[in-house]
């Protein structure tokens, strides 16, 4: 029996027991009842329901110093969180899709801190702290907007970009009156990351690594072949990037590039780096005296312990050496940094550094470091052999370094490495 009609015969039997119950001594007029079949199912009386709408989940975002839109952009995207019956924020659609399957929070008292920088020639970025919840916004003239967050209180890791980032790290041996970004690049790393797996690599390549020049320049003195080294000379950055992407068949985000003054500056306004120097060094040509074990290396002897090539393996040594230093700077940020810090660092970093990565992409990759355990991070150099071109000194990459460039597609190594392949592992 459908409910209009039970509906139906509850009101029928009602109106017969009111009939039964009156009479002519109650000075009443009685009415017939009606019967079942007077009642039609269209005609029956219909429940009386109510419409009232629940109110929408209340935010409140509380951040001291953080500009009016700053605040507004917080209070979209966690009002979307709280409720979503209000709008979708205006945020990455990667973000949209990492927070899909998360059920609403409620109501949201939120009470953080806020950090920002402006950087050269770039749009601000900022970081706002809710406990453990972080987020990145990056403001320019249209205002302020989220491209990053590590939404903690609904049980999420981070969303900061593509999970798979690849930056070529470079560093040239400029002397004083040389363009620091145009000199020979005797440093030259890929920084991989895999934020979700919490790890990456550090892979070298030799400096004399004798490579194809980029497709659309035109051809160096030394033919359609040149020394990975010489590259930024007749290059410049950018031409690094398609070479190194030639190489390794990896979609590469963007270069970091700074010179000998550049790097010793910086490392003195980071206040020194932990390295494990492997052994004891004593070279007058880099300027490297230092003793074995853990030590902090101001700029000076960072640089000198970068340099120095009159080592066992030569300039293989040297780019594991440079890869430590990596290493080690990784480390100390997570030690004694956080996610509020970045922009003070960034800002740092942009004072003796030069990249092409825009604000966005700074701001993502940096925040990422947090995410990552240094002790899962290999340290490698790509294996090869020495021979000369054209009258110089080379080294031809061996052919199994493209099974190690096809391990690092997900941002980390995982398979066995190659025979000849040089580890900080071997010490």
């Amino acid at each position: 029996m459908t409910s209009r009609r039970i509906l139906t015969s509850l009101l029928v039997a009602l109106t017969l027991v009111v009939g039964a119950c009156s009479g002519d001594d109650a000075g009443t007029t009685t009415t017939a009842a009606p019967t079942a079949s007077s009642l039609s199912t269209t005609e029956a009386p219909t429940a009386i329901s109510s419409t009232t709408t629940e109110p929408l989940a209340e935010v409140m975002v509380s951040l001291d110093d953080a500009p009016e839109e700053v605040v507004a952009a917080l209070e979209a995207f966690y009002g979307w969180l709280a409720d979503r019956r209000r709008p979708e924020p205006d945020v990455p659609d990667g973000l949209l899709a990492h927070l899909a399957d998360v059920g609403e929070t409620g109501d949201l008292l939120l009470q953080g801190e806020w950090a920002a920088a402006e950087l050269p020639e770039r749009d601000a970025i900022g970081v706002a702290a809710f406990d453990e919840d972080v987020v990145l916004l990056v403001g320019d003239d249209a205002g302020w907007r989220i491209v990053g967050a590590k939404p903690a209180r609904v049980g999420l890791g981070p969303w900061y970009g593509e999970p798979v980032r690849h930056v070529l790290v470079l560093g040239t041996d400029a002397r004083p009156g040389t363009s620091e970004r145009e000199a020979r690049a005797d440093s030259i790393h890929i920084l991989s990351s895999a934020i979700a797996e919490r790890t990456g690599a550090i892979v070298g390549f030799p400096r004399d690594s004798y490579v194809e020049t980029p497709e659309g320049y035109a051809d160096s003195p030394e033919g359609h072949f040149v020394k990975f080294t010489h590259a930024n000379v007749w290059f410049g950055p950018d031409g690094m990037v398609q070479i190194a992407e030639e190489v390794s068949g990896l979609d590469i985000d963007g270069y970091l590039i700074t010179g000998f003054r550049g790097f010793e500056r910086l490392v003195d306004a980071f206040t020194g780096i932990p390295v494990d120097v492997p052994f004891g060094m004593a070279d007058p040509n880099a300027e490297a005296y230092l003793s074995a074990g853990l030590q902090i290396l101001l700029g000076a002897d960072a640089l000198a312990f970068s340099r120095n090539r009159n080592i066992p393996d030569g300039d293989f040594r040297r780019s594991l050496d440079q890869g430590l230093v990596i290493d080690a700077a990784l480390g100390k940020v997570q030690e004694e940094f956080g996610p509020l810090d970045l922009p003070a660092l960034l800002a740092m970093l942009a004072e003796f550094t030069w990249t092409d990565l825009d604000a966005e992409a700074l701001l993502t990759v940096a925040a990422g470091a947090f995410e990552m355990d240094p002790e899962t991070i290999p340290n490698i150099v790509l294996s090869g052999f020495s021979t000369s071109r054209n009258s110089q000194f080379v080294v031809l990459l061996d052919d199994e370094v493209a099974d190690i460039f096809a391990d690092l597609g997900d941002g980390m190594l995982t398979e066995e490495l190659p025979p000849g392949t040089l580890t900080s592992d071997e010490g």
